[in-house]
């Protein structure tokens, strides 16, 4: 990158948001996933105003410009993969306004989650989406991916919550998309497409979110199986009991026993644990749904089942399922979590064929699978090491058995909640067909004709990601 557009930053944003040290650099070079670019500068932007004037420098000049919150992304999403300019928007943190009579708080994009919550819940309220990594997860990087969580089931994903959104276009244009209302059909949808748009199309710098009464009364309940499909089948009588419970989580026997070990806790022996909780401001019909629901659940057969009498007890089961992730991450030196979707009643067969792929790979990966089983949504997360060729082969070689044998025969999802990034780009039109990519490009060229937004990445790329046009 020339210095004179270094410079030209550097008056945009002042000298102390803009740094090109290479240990920033190295920092903001990639995610969780496999995959890693290196910027030529970070640059801090504390303003529409300053994003406004960055993305028409970086227009003008066809500089990549690849949007980061946290950097909590596992698919590849964030990393700059052409060069170019990386912008951290984690200083735009700001929670400008809460509307408490209309029920919506205005935000910046680099807002954590758990901040916001943590704001909200003195009044009596919170923003339900919750991914496992709500103590870090931006809001716009949420945005970004369409982030769903463990409430999901019950309280939707992030694009449910999103009212209006101010963006800023790749020439530098700001427009500002949907309503204060909660009914308008007075334009096309653009708040509901900027959702898991993953940065392509321009870059968030306010927000309007819906945000709900916090529930008084929970309900939880674990049950332990000693046999995987006997769980999933759970799952299946659970989602049919005619109640939607607030959450419905499935750990295995890898993931649970890890996450067990790190927490420093005593679980039974199982090959499965599940998590079913009910919420609301009525106690009597929180209780009723949690009896509907282990009614339900019991028919399945577990072995063991635990009531959560206290807050203790309930705080201590969902800091073992938060715990799978960063627990597993200490087996190996990588620890990929996927993301997929099947429809419900394809849960338990998708469990048992997710817990063979080892063996198919001559066991060079192991896999501790976790999720929101509720809503079809399960996490396998892959272990090896990276560093040896023969691991990271035997890794692609899963993860395409996951997606093309077992995902996409059962009508099911690539991706649920984390986006497509790099990691599953290539299976974007075995999913949706050449005609559905075909008019995602085009959509892409109509934001960014000069394709400066996050390139190579998410929906428009399909099984072509390698190249760096459209």
């Amino acid at each position: 990158m020339k210095e004179e557009i270094v410079e030209e930053l550097r008056r945009i944003v002042g000298e102390e948001d803009v740094s090109t040290d290479p240990v920033e650099i190295y920092v903001h070079s990639r995610d969780s996933a496999l995959f890693q670019g290196f910027a030529d500068v970070i640059v801090r932007p504390e303003s529409t105003e300053e994003v406004s004037e960055i993305l028409k420098l970086a227009n003008e000049h066809r500089i990549p410009v690849y949007p980061r919150g946290s950097g909590t992304s596992i698919c590849g999403g964030p990393v700059p993969v052409l060069g170019g300019i990386v912008l951290a928007m984690y200083k735009m943190n700001r929670i400008i306004e809460f509307d408490r009579e209309n029920l919506m708080v205005t935000v910046e994009p680099g807002v954590i989650c758990d901040d916001l919550n943590e704001f909200l819940a003195p009044y009596g309220y919170f923003f339900p989406p919750d991914p496992g990594s709500s103590n870090a997860a931006t809001i716009g990087g949420m945005i970004g991916h369409n982030a769903g969580g463990m409430l999901a089931l019950k309280y939707g994903t992030t694009k449910d919550w999103i009212q209006w959104l101010e963006v800023v276009l790749p020439g530098g244009k700001v427009i500002r998309t949907g309503s204060n209302t909660l009914k308008s059909v007075s334009d096309y949808d653009l708040t509901k497409l900027f959702c898991a748009s993953e940065g392509t199309l321009g870059v968030i710098t306010k927000i309007g979110m819906r945000v709900a009464p916090k529930p008084k009364y929970y309900r939880t309940v674990l049950f332990y199986f000693d046999d995987l499909r006997k769980a999933g089948e759970a799952i299946v009588n659970v989602r049919s009991s005619g109640v939607v419970p607030a959450a419905l989580e499935i750990i295995d026997e890898i993931s649970m026993k890890t996450a067990a070990e790190y927490k420093g806790v005593e679980l039974p022996d199982a090959e499965a644990m599940l998590i079913v909780q009910t919420d609301g401001l009525v106690e009597e019909q929180v209780q009723r749904e949690i009896e509907i629901c282990f009614e339900a659940a019991k028919r399945a057969g577990p072995v063991d089942w635990m009531m959560a009498e206290t807050e203790e007890e309930r705080n201590r089961a969902w800091e073992i399922r938060k715990a799978c992730f960063p627990a597993l991450a200490r087996k190996a030196v990588s620890t990929i979590i996927e993301d997929m979707c099947v429809p419900v009643p394809r849960i338990p067969d998708a469990l048992v064929e997710i817990q063979k792929i080892p063996g198919r790979v001559n066991n060079l990966v192991s896999i501790g699978t976790y999720g929101h089983a509720g809503d079809g949504n399960l996490h396998p997360t892959f272990l090896f090491d990276e560093r040896d060729p023969e691991q990271r082969e035997a890794f692609f070689r899963a993860t395409k058995i996951l997606y093309e044998e077992i995902v996409l025969p059962k009508g099911g999802s690539i991706t649920g909640e984390h986006g497509v990034g790099i990691a599953r780009s290539r299976y974007v039109e075995k999913q949706h067909g050449k005609d559905v990519i075909e008019l995602m490009r085009g959509i892409k060229k109509i934001f960014d004709p000069n394709n400066i937004m996050n390139p190579m990445k998410g929906k428009p790329y399909g099984n072509e990601a390698v190249i760096p046009e459209l």
